[in-house]
């Protein structure tokens, strides 16, 4: 056989996909719960008044055996009937409460909760330096970072606040003698 004699296999014919089929929703199917004993309604005889055709026979369904599960919740139901009635029947005082009498002159305080300490307001400001001061508070902090302590520039200077709150009268009066007084304001551009 030959190459041109052979017959190329049969294609399928190619065929559409089916559409999904549409999707119904069913009712859950009904569980038949037993009931207690005690409640249980009596049946009323079947009357002679009904037609008894052969197609209402057929459509009616036998009476349906009970599942494990509906044997199993049936049991539950009748111990917890049994014990709900013997709870109602024992009689008892109920036990009385007394109340703590509130301490005289004072109020009766709740429970106090240790009081949270606030943080304090923080305020933003600006300020202006000589180049040699700005340039010492660089020098500082190389200083205490060689130490091993890192220290912004806010707490660098807080800390020079604290200072010269410490000092003495005399003292301050003396440092902030020694403080050049500068021309405040934005400078002109």
């Amino acid at each position: 056989m030959t190459n041109a004699k052979k017959a190329a296999p049969a294609a399928k014919p190619v065929s559409t996909p089916k559409p999904p089929k549409k999707l119904v929703p069913r009712p859950a199917p009904e569980r038949a719960v037993a009931a207690p004993v005690d409640e249980i309604p009596p049946v009323a005889a079947p009357t002679a008044t009904l037609p008894a055709t052969a197609a209402a026979t057929a459509r009616a369904r036998p009476p349906r055996k009970p599942s494990r599960e509906d044997e199993t919740v049936a049991r539950h139901q009748k111990v917890l009937a049994d014990a709900l009635v013997k709870a109602q029947a024992i009689n008892y005082d109920q036990p009385k409460v007394m109340k703590q009498p509130a301490p005289l002159g004072k109020k009766a305080a709740k429970h106090e909760k240790p009081a949270k300490a606030k943080k304090p307001k923080l305020v933003r400001d600006g300020y202006a330096m000589p180049e040699a001061e700005f340039a010492r508070i660089g020098e500082l902090k190389k200083r205490l970072a060689a130490l091993g302590h890192e220290v912004k520039k806010s707490e660098l200077l807080r800390g020079g606040i604290a200072l010269l709150a410490a000092l003495g009268d005399a003292e301050l009066k003396a440092v902030m003698g020694r403080v050049e007084r500068i021309k405040t304001g934005r400078p002109a551009k």
